[in-house]
């Protein structure tokens, strides 16, 4: 695993921690996707979060739709695991600048 300011990146998958989010967040658009179900995003969220749960049948198609390929864009779920499924999966939709937030909302929150 490669480390570059706080930010790791592992077989195309690039991978981003608390502290250079939010060193990131102040000083570039990013948009922030939350991958868990709509309960989960209820129960909180990173500010400026859009919720689209991986799991609902037509997230590819919400995604298309509500993100734009050419912005960074920051991954979240619980703990890591529906949020590294979905950069692999963005990935192949085209979008280039991808970060999966290591250890999900729960990380961030603690």
């Amino acid at each position: 695993m490669i480390s570059i300011n706080g930010i790791y990146a592992q077989k195309n998958l690039n991978s981003i921690d608390k502290s250079s989010l939010i060193e990131i967040l102040s000083q570039e658009k990013v948009q922030l996707l939350d991958v868990r179900t709509e309960h989960e995003f209820q129960d909180g969220a990173i500010e400026g979060a859009i919720n689209i749960d991986f799991w609902d049948p037509d997230f590819e198609q919400k995604v298309m739709a509500k993100m734009n390929k050419k912005i960074t864009i920051v991954v979240y779920c619980a703990a890591g695991g529906r949020s590294e499924m979905a950069c692999k999966l963005l990935s192949k939709k085209g979008f280039k600048l991808i970060y999966d937030l290591q250890g999900g909302y729960e990380d961030y929150a603690n």
